[in-house]
């Protein structure tokens, strides 16, 4: 009798996990959901993986997944897209006090405020409101920014009170 051997000339495939594209925020760690390998003749096969996903800078990388199986045949590669990207709004701070207390008829300056953001540096928020120290009242100023990602800050507003501070001038009638 003859003996026939069967020659494995079947490729593996690999099927992503989880999403492809693939959305991280910066700073977060990334977890890698893998990949499924199926094959005629091998079980248990694993992909190796080329390319990396930095965190700590915003960006676009690509994730190249391949394996063969025993017999040496290649699966056709496949790849994954991992966007790391800013989802942390900036925060402002308030500078000076809050509330402000300003005289009638003095000048009122706006002591500002600072913006810390993960990523971006020089942001400057934008206030809206005004303070009339011509008129004794309260008043609020509002202040907000965004990134450039878009991430807008929680609004921070600042109350300022124009108060009269001038005492009475009694005047003495008749001397």
């Amino acid at each position: 009798g003859s003996v026939q051997q069967s020659v494995d000339e079947v490729v593996p495939v690999i099927t992503l996990l989880g999403d492809d594209p693939m959305t991280v925020a910066h700073g977060n760690t990334f977890t890698d959901p893998g990949t499924a390998v199926s094959d005629n003749v091998d079980d248990g096969l694993v992909t190796t993986v080329t390319g990396t996903v930095d965190t700590s800078t915003v960006g676009s990388y690509i994730l190249t997944y391949d394996v063969s199986d025993a017999a040496g045949n290649s699966a056709t590669p496949v790849t994954r897209t991992v966007n790391v990207t800013d989802q942390t709004a900036p925060v402002i701070t308030l500078l000076g006090t809050n509330p402000m207390t300003v005289a009638h008829g003095d000048a009122f300056i706006d002591p500002g405020t600072t913006v810390g953001d993960n990523i971006d540096t020089g942001l400057f928020t934008v206030s809206s409101g005004t303070v009339d120290t011509n008129s004794v009242g309260s008043y609020t100023l509002t202040y907000g920014v965004s990134d450039a990602a878009g991430n807008a800050a929680t609004l921070v507003t600042r109350t300022v009170n124009v108060t009269d501070q001038t005492a009475p001038v009694i005047a003495l009638l008749g001397e």
